[in-house]
């Protein structure tokens, strides 16, 4: 049937004339001619868009151009008035200087800065462990080294309050086979302590205490020959002598 159909007569006889024409196209030609007449319309159309979107695009990108173009200058022009503001105080530092004259505001800050550093230093010494933990006496010092004895033995009474040596936060609050009931805390600043052997734990882990809270109770758990607490102290986790830290004074 398509084979019949190779070629298709198209007759054009215009209005009013007695002439007309007369042509044979072959029918794929026709085809593509009817697919052409379809598809061009959506692909301009479509080109119609994407020309659309880029001018959008572009009237955004120039629109950020001009937004960063006028923040640099803004940037330039503080850093401008900086420069000037810096230049007027350090002119009224000599004018002052000259004249004998100590600015009030001058002095406040420097009372300022006097007050925060002694805060400052207040709060790091509390966050320091130098308070000896139970008030006893030490029966195996510090032995550095891998084999050592990395803290103090202090002996005393099942049941005596095991003080924390710093304010700290609770870290382990657990049983460990070595020390028994084992309590560590974080005192910030890469201080850490450790109190092993314990009786009984009065803290749990996350707990924040105080400097001279009781924090468990001596006693001889774990691999202990006696009621003791072990103590540690560590910086940035290596170990340090407590004798060189350890205050007697709550």
């Amino acid at each position: 049937m398509f084979e019949k159909l190779r070629k298709v007569s198209v007759i054009v006889a215009p209005h009013g004339s007695s002439k007309s024409w007369n042509r044979d196209v072959s029918l794929p030609v026709l085809i593509g001619a009817g697919v052409a007449a379809v598809t061009l319309p959506v692909v301009l159309l479509i080109l119609l868009i994407q020309v659309a979107d880029l001018s959008a695009r572009a009237r955004e990108v120039a629109t950020l151009r001009a937004e960063n173009s006028a923040l640099q200058d803004q940037g330039h022009r503080i850093r401008e008035l900086e420069a000037e503001l810096e230049e007027l105080r350090e002119f009224e530092t000599r004018i002052r200087r000259w004249a004998g004259i100590e600015s009030a505001e001058a002095a406040a800050d420097a009372a300022d800065r006097t007050r925060h550093r002694w805060e400052r230093e207040e709060t790091l010494l509390s966050e320091i462990p130098a308070l000896v933990p139970v008030g006893s006496w030490v029966s195996r010092g510090f032995e550095p080294g891998a084999e050592g004895h990395l803290g103090v033995d202090l002996v005393g009474e099942t049941g005596t309050p095991v003080h924390a040596s710093a304010l700290g936060v609770v870290g382990v609050a657990a049983w460990d086979d070595t020390f028994g009931n084992l309590v560590i805390l974080d005192h910030g600043n890469g201080f850490t302590s450790l109190y092993g052997h314990n009786d009984t734990l009065l803290v749990e882990q996350g707990d924040v205490v105080s400097r001279g809270s009781a924090i468990a109770r001596l006693g001889n758990t774990g691999r202990s020959s006696a009621p003791h607490v072990h103590f540690e102290v560590r910086l940035a986790e290596e170990p340090l002598d407590p004798a060189f830290l350890l205050s007697p004074e709550a």
